[in-house]
Order: C-alpha cells, then sequence, then structure tokens
C-alpha cells in the first residue's frame, strides 16, 4: 500500500475548521443547477480529433467529442453523474447517457437529440441509439433500464434517460427535471413539473437512480431542490414503473428521512446534509444511504442506512453505524480521533448492496491528534484513508480500503468575463466537485467488490508550467485576484478489489500511470469480473480560444470547456502497486516526536539513499545528503527540534524514487 503524501490544497488550519467546527454547506450558486443560458454556453465546442492514450496504464480510445461545454452534458458535482455509465450483462452491453446537441449550418443549437451509445464488443466500436430528438435543450443525462425478460438485446430494454430541460418554446427558460421513456411504445416524455411538488416550496432535482428489475421501476433519490422559506438540505424521491409506464411512487419527501432526522442548521439555506445514495438487492428491497449528523447524535458524522421492502412507498428509520468506530479506527491507524473534512452536499462517497441485508458506504475519513490544551480541536492530522462502513450479519465495522496522498483534488473552471477584461486567460481553481471520484462496483456473480478513485502521483514529479491567473468567487458573487497557479500534481485512477467473503482489501493499483489527468472518470455499477472493468473519463480539451492558451494539466480539468469521452478497459491483475521497488520503507519512531526520530527502511540491494522533509503545503524543510548504502536494514535520524508542532511529511529517496510517510511533531 502507498503511504500517503498529505499534499494540502487547503491549509492545514481550514482542514481543522472543518473537521471540528463542521460548518454547513449553503446551496450556492456555483453548484447549483443552473436555471438559463448564456451566449458562451450554447457555443459549440471545436471537435476534436480522435486519438489513444497509453503512457503506463491502460489505453483510453476516443468515443466522442460533447458539443456543448461539458458540464452541461454531465454535471461535475456530486454523484449524480455516477449514473451516466452502465454496463448490462445479459446483453453484455456498455452504455453512456448522451444528449448530443443538433447544430445547424450557423453553428447554432437547434436542440437535442437524446439517447445511448452502445458498444457491444467492450468498447472498439460505439453506436448511437436515439430515443428521441427534441427542440429543447436536454442536459445532463443519466441512464436506467430494466430487463426483467432477461433478454439480450438492449435496445428492446425498457430505458429511461433522466435529465434537465431549457423549453425552446418558452425561450429556452429553465423547465425542471424531466424523463425521456422508451418501453413497448414510441418514446414518451414524463415531466417532474407536471405533477405535485413532493412538498411545499420543493421540486425535484438531480438524483441517484437504481433500477429495480423485480419490481420493473427505476427509483431516483436526492437532494430536493428549495424555494421561499423551505430549508435547504431535505431529501426526496420518486419510484417509475417502466412496465406499466406509470408512476409508483410520485415524488415524495419520506419521514423517515425528515430533516427532524438529522442535525439541524440555524440557517435555511444552508445544511449539514451530503448526498444521499441508493441502491437494492434481488429480492427487491431498497436501501438509501446518508452519511450525516443524525439528531441522535449530532456531534458525529457518520452513516445511516433507510430500507423500503415495498419499491420505495415506505421506508424504515435509521441503521446507524456506531460513531465509537470512528475513534477505534483512528487508535488502529496512528491517531486518537476519525473526522470527515469539507463534507457537502454535492460530493460524496458510494454505497453498495451486496445482498440482504448486506451494504457497505464508502467515503473519505481523515485521522489525528486531539488537542491536549484545547479538547475538541484538533492538533495535527495524520493520516486519511477511504474506508468502507460495512453492515453484515448484524454488526456494524470500519475499514481502511485505501489510503490516500493529498486532502483534495481541484478542478478548474474558464472565467469568460475575466478573460475578456484582462485580456488573457483567466480561471478558477476550486475542490473537485466529486471529490475523489469514489466509485464502487460488484461483479456480476457477486462474488468481488471493486472501488475507484482518484488520487495524486507523487512518484512523478510536479507539473511545472507558466503562471496561470487564478481569480476566486466572493460570498457577494464578485471576483478577487488570488496567487497564479504554477504547478500541479499528476492524478491517476486506481482500483481495489476484495472478495465478497473475506473481509481483507488487496493492494491499490495505478491502472492509468499516465501524464494526463484523472478527471471526471466512471466506473459502472456492475462490472463482469474484477479482471474486466470498464472505465471512462471526460476530460476537457483545448480546441477552445482560452483553453489552448492553458497548460495540459489546467485545460484537462477545465469542466466548463470542452471535452472528449475516452474509454479503456482494464486487466487489474496486470497492473502493479508501485514500481517493483528494491526497498522497502519501515516506521517512522517515534511518531508523534518532539525531538528526534528514526526513520527505518530495509534495501535489498546497494542503493543510493536520500532522506528529506516536507512541511503539509509541500516546501521542503531539510534533507540529509544522498549516501551510498549496503542491503540490509537501515535506520536514519531525522532532526525535528526546530520544527513547529505539526504534521510534516518524511521523503526516503532511493535511486531516485521517492516515497512518503507523515510523521507529528508535538511541543
Amino acid at each position: 500500500m502507498k503511504h500517503a503524501l498529505l499534499f494540502a490544497i487547503f491549509a492545514v488550519s481550514t482542514l481543522v475548521c472543518l473537521a471540528q467546527m463542521p460548518a454547513v454547506q449553503s446551496n450556492s450558486t456555483r453548484h447549483r443547477v443552473s436555471t438559463s443560458f448564456s451566449p458562451s454556453d450554447l457555443m459549440v465546442q471545436p471537435a476534436e480529433k480522435a486519438e489513444e492514450h497509453n503512457q503506463g496504464g491502460v489505453t483510453f480510445k476516443r468515443v466522442t467529442t460533447l458539443e456543448l461545454r461539458s458540464n452541461y452534458h454531465y454535471w461535475p458535482f456530486g454523484v449524480w453523474s455516477n449514473d451516466m455509465f452502465q454496463y448490462e450483462a445479459k446483453s453484455n452491453t456498455l452504455n453512456i447517457a448522451r444528449n448530443r446537441a443538433l447544430v445547424d449550418a450557423q453553428n447554432m443549437v437547434t436542440g437535442t437529440e437524446v439517447g445511448v451509445l452502445r458498444s457491444v464488443n467492450n468498447g472498439v466500436a460505439w453506436t448511437f441509439d436515439r430515443l428521441t430528438s427534441t427542440p429543447d435543450i436536454f442536459v445532463y443525462p443519466t441512464i436506467g433500464w430494466i430487463n426483467p425478460d432477461e433478454g439480450t438485446d438492449a435496445s428492446k430494454f425498457p430505458v429511461m434517460i433522466y435529465g434537465a430541460s431549457f423549453v425552446r418554446s418558452n425561450g429556452l427558460a429553465f423547465g425542471g427535471f424531466t424523463m425521456w421513456n422508451r418501453t413497448s411504445g414510441a418514446p414518451y416524455q414524463v415531466s417532474l413539473s407536471d405533477y405535485p411538488a413532493p412538498g411545499n416550496g420543493y421540486a425535484m432535482n438531480e438524483g441517484k437512480l437504481y433500477s429495480d428489475n423485480s419490481s420493473g421501476s427505476v427509483v431516483c433519490a436526492g437532494t430536493l431542490n428549495p424555494s421561499g422559506s423551505a430549508a435547504y438540505g431535505a431529501y426526496g424521491m420518486w419510484n417509475f414503473n417502466l412496465v406499466v409506464d406509470d408512476f409508483g411512487q410520485t415524488p415524495t419527501i419520506p419521514a423517515a428521512w425528515g430533516l427532524d432526522k438529522f442535525r439541524p442548521s440555524d440557517d435555511p439555506t444552508r445544511s449539514f446534509n451530503a448526498p444521499v445514495l441508493i441502491d437494492g438487492d434481488a429480492t427487491g428491497t431498497l436501501y438509501a444511504a446518508f452519511n450525516n449528523f443524525s439528531a441522535l447524535n449530532v456531534d458525529a458524522r457518520s452513516v445511516q442506512v433507510s430500507k423500503s421492502t415495498d419499491a420505495g412507498t415506505t421506508w424504515g428509520s435509521f441503521n446507524e453505524m456506531p460513531s465509537n468506530l470512528l475513534e477505534q479506527f483512528a487508535l488502529a491507524h496512528g491517531g486518537d480521533i476519525g473526522f470527515q473534512y469539507g463534507q457537502s452536499p454535492y460530493r460524496g462517497g458510494d454505497f453498495l448492496v451486496s445482498g440482504p441485508e448486506e451494504y457497505s458506504f464508502f467515503y473519505a475519513l481523515a485521522t489525528g491528534f486531539e488537542s491536549v490544551t484545547t479538547p475538541g480541536n484538533i492538533d495535527s492530522v495524520v493520516a486519511v484513508h477511504i474506508v468502507e462502513a460495512s453492515y453484515k450479519n448484524g454488526s456494524w465495522s470500519l475499514a481502511a480500503v485505501a489510503e490516500l496522498q493529498t486532502l483534495d483534488l481541484s478542478m478548474t473552471s474558464i472565467e469568460d468575463s475575466i478573460a475578456t477584461a484582462i485580456g488573457a486567460p483567466a480561471v478558477s481553481i476550486t475542490e473537485n466537485g466529486r471529490g475523489f471520484e469514489i466509485q464502487a462496483a460488484r461483479t456480476v456473480d457477486g462474488s468481488t467488490l471493486i472501488l475507484k478513485y482518484v488520487d495524486i502521483n507523487t512518484v512523478r514529479a510536479k507539473n511545472e508550467f507558466p503562471a496561470v491567473r487564478v481569480f476566486t468567487q466572493q460570498t457577494n458573487g464578485s471576483y478577487s485576484e488570488s496567487d497564479p497557479i504554477t504547478s500541479m500534481w499528476d492524478t491517476d485512477m486506481f482500483i481495489v478489489t476484495r472478495p465478497r467473503a473475506s473481509a481483507e482489501w488487496g493492494a491499490s493499483k495505478n491502472v492509468t500511470d499516465d501524464t494526463d489527468m484523472a478527471f471526471r472518470t466512471y466506473m459502472p455499477k456492475t462490472v463482469a469480473s474484477a479482471t474486466d472493468i470498464p472505465l471512462l473519463r471526460v476530460i476537457g480539451t483545448n480546441g477552445g480560444s482560452i483553453s489552448s492558451l492553458l497548460p495540459k494539466p489546467i485545460y484537462q480539468t477545465v469542466y466548463n470547456g470542452g471535452a472528449s469521452v475516452d474509454y479503456a478497459n482494464t486487466s487489474v491483475t496486470s497492473v502493479e502497486d508501485e514500481k517493483t521497488y528494491a526497498f522497502r520503507f519501515g516506521t517512522v519512531a517515534p511518531n508523534p516526536v518532539t525531538s528526534t526520530a528514526e526513520v527505518s527502511f530495509t534495501l535489498d540491494r546497494s542503493a543510493t539513499v536520500g532522506i528529506e522533509v516536507y512541511d503539509m503545503l509541500g516546501s521542503q524543510l531539510s534533507s540529509i545528503p544522498t549516501q551510498t548504502m549496503s542491503a540490509g536494514i537501515h535506520g536514519v535520524n531525522v532532526d525535528a527540534t526546530a520544527f513547529a508542532a505539526g504534521t510534516y511529511n518524511v521523503a526516503l529517496v532511493v535511486d531516485g524514487v521517492r516515497i512518503m510517510k507523515p510523521f507529528v511533531v508535538v511541543r
């Protein structure tokens, strides 16, 4: 398992504030579903040539280029867009929800073709299965379908494409969320605005989809869009049956999910609540998972699961993970407190049901040391893990899945008006709207669980490039200029698996290992096998007038510019965890340290060895000159007497290969 380089994108002081004083998250303009188009939004993006990318891992092949800015195809915030890419086992097909913009000879957008990009040969070729053509602009498509008869022709399955619509006949005004369905007859549209609201002042918005073959339904659950005095953070759901072509449950707020079940906020425009996730088992039982502060335990964010045995008509009370598991996890991983930082209503983890009363919730969890002088505050962060909160045989457990090397990932938006005003590229850098892009999957036979995530790659040197001007949006909507960005770590996609019959996760494997940025990556909820995993990415391209002037790590992480959809398939067993290093990093002891710590390691052969120490912002503070050492067990002392209290990283550099471990200085 790789050791963490906790390279903070934001300052540690901010992390501490978010960890111990969990600020409520606002329904911010940037993260809110857009209700109108600007001229730039409707600007057709340059086409990109088909190409292949394969430098160290899987080979990505171009599937398609998106016609509009990519955030109007696939939403860049939260867990919702995970449902745009699906695998169907009986037909052995890969399926991508697609909203193809129709463009006239004057390059004006005249409407949308709604359908499914499908491959019957594992991504070698793709065809567009069109459900309908509409003069409206239909965006943010996700896909659900049923196959109760176990057919093998995916084009015959009852299918739903769910998204948002901007109505042509009303001047492209926002028409709310809608579904396009194709069952036994002609495709038809169901607009949620034509049905009663789920609650007073609420409307269904984006949401997670679950397709239930046992009932013939597609179920949607998500955070509701409030208006007027309605409080933000409420949840709703609906169930549409594709066999009878009607709602099994119209949009509603289940009583078991009510706002009174969670920690309240003093401000109705802000909420502590994270996304709701939904899945089901083969018997037709539905499970909705939350990662919130419950009303019964307002001091610890934990996992709650609600169950329905009647296709979502009624829901049971929460089965909540005991919060003492967080402390136990921290003690087992070099700290005394476990906490989630920067949780928001948009990004989240993932939820997977393996069988009746057997499920797992995956999310990022930090561990650290609680302040001795100020109880309740964090002195330092030791590590960040992706963890599995699992429920099986009537009991909860919390286990590490993978250790992360950063506190957060970033993404980029182009600021058109500022760029025009200053005559140079202008961007905003924000936290990745999907966090670490955590997604969980199960194999068709149910024997294996798979987790996909994105992390930085510290084996390669940091990308350095000419300064790009950065602007930050203030709370009043205005922008101020920040420090320019001049460097960025490469990011890669990682896969880790475990047998369902085992509690142990295998080693995390870098399956991309290239110089492209891993951004907006997707994996289906079900895959053929642990050695046959489809992967997708929606990566920024540099064909635009502004993006063409940006360095590659920046334009590839732009979410409101041109983008391509690329596909790859990987055999996980053929990709190694790290390089085949001829050394092993042992321990940093003592840890925490007050003066001197010993770094222990083992060399399998003679090598040149150096030691470096970095702070949490990635600045090198000290180093021990390189020297040649023989094979065997070694220990090198690191003097920490000049370091202030806090968390640092020590790097072991062997023949130019660098691996890092965190250590804590206390005063």
